[in-house]
């Protein structure tokens, strides 16, 4: 699987390719299309028909699904799920981000086939939090642990919006040592943590920094 720094990076999900504009010399990250969100696409669509030696028949059936998507950036594993079952989708990111995302929404209208919801959210935020009226079936985030200071905020928040019986969706690269060390340490303490073997991974969307992890909450009696 090859990367790139083209202004335009296309997707194809089921019967449908997705048009991702990027712009890699913006000052925030959240304006470039990065692996960890392909991964995770791919990943979905290739187990999402259900078959009696599908393992993740169960965990990847999005009908009739609510996800929110935490650090949306460009969109892309957002739109991808969608088009892949998700009934409702709410997609967050910072303010500074909304731009480059509105931009790619509006480019994907016709495929997705109706305007996706956006919001600003900050982590650390619960009014924000509370307002995206939770729990969802699936909180979707990938790329999204490079800064220490934001990691509490970031699993506090998958805690709070992911329901009892849902399933966070995690595609993950090792950005920084102490970020990823202390996320670990805190996503023991409340989630069940699955990863998927690289060998289920698509074939052609398996680069090797990259994973995918299904995270579910641990009972509080545990």
């Amino acid at each position: 699987m090859k990367f790139t720094d083209s202004p335009v990076i296309e997707l194809a999900v089921n019967d449908a390719v997705l048009s991702l504009q990027q712009d890699n010399g913006s000052m925030h990250v959240g304006t470039t299309v990065w692996p960890c969100s392909l991964v995770l696409v791919k990943f979905a669509e290739r187990w999402g028909p259900p078959s009696d030696n599908n393992p993740y028949a169960r965990v990847l059936d999005f009908q009739g699904k609510r996800a929110v998507e935490l650090g949306t950036g460009c969109g892309v594993a957002g739109m991808g799920l969608y088009l892949l079952g998700l009934t409702d989708l709410l997609l967050t990111d910072i303010a500074p981000v909304m731009p480059a995302l509105k931009r790619n929404l509006k480019v994907n209208k016709p495929i997705l086939r109706k305007a996706l919801k956006h919001s600003v959210l900050y982590w650390n935020n619960p009014q924000q939090i509370a307002a995206l009226n939770p729990p969802f079936d699936f909180v979707i985030a990938t790329d999204v642990v490079y800064i220490p200071e934001s990691v509490p905020s970031l699993v506090s928040a998958m805690e709070t919006l992911v329901s009892d019986d849902g399933v966070v969706l995690l595609g993950y690269q090792l950005r920084a040592p102490e970020a990823h060390e202390l996320f670990w340490e805190l996503c023991q303490q409340v989630f069940h943590v699955e990863k998927v073997p690289h060998e289920h991974l698509h074939p052609d969307y398996a680069y090797e920094e990259t994973d995918v992890y299904l995270l579910k909450k641990k009972n509080k009696k545990q």
